[in-house]
């Protein structure tokens, strides 16, 4: 196993808030998550504020920058540490450069939420 990225973010939850109650907001939403990540949230911002950050971390370790956010899902299990799957374009550039598993890890406060995302060979 090689690692071949590594990424991290820290997401603002005001700033987050805000950008959703503006009147574009529910553009931001539709574009930025999945249905399942809105679904999971059940309107806690905290929530989707690490689903925001994993999608940053995620973009940072392929060294892409920002494609489209709902291409990222963070999935949630019951049980065990969250998980990422990957759709359209970057589902594509991960399977050129031969991506192994991807390992998240998500942290939250009243604040800020915060993600690590390392891609392994």
């Amino acid at each position: 196993m090689n690692i071949i990225g590594i990424g991290t973010d820290i997401a603002d939850i005001p700033r987050l808030r805000k950008i959703l109650s503006s009147k574009n907001g529910k553009y931001c939403m539709k574009d930025t998550f999945t249905e399942k990540e809105i679904t999971y949230a059940k309107d806690n911002l905290s929530k989707l504020a690490t689903s925001f950050a994993a999608k940053e971390a995620l973009y940072k370790a392929f060294g892409t920058g920002w494609i489209r956010g709902s291409d990222v899902e963070v999935i949630r299990n019951k049980k065990g540490a969250p998980s990422i799957k990957l759709h359209g374009e970057i589902e594509k550039i991960a399977k050129k450069r031969k991506l192994g598993e991807i390992f998240l890890t998500l942290s939250s406060t009243e604040c800020c939420a915060v993600a690590v995302v390392l891609l392994t060979s």
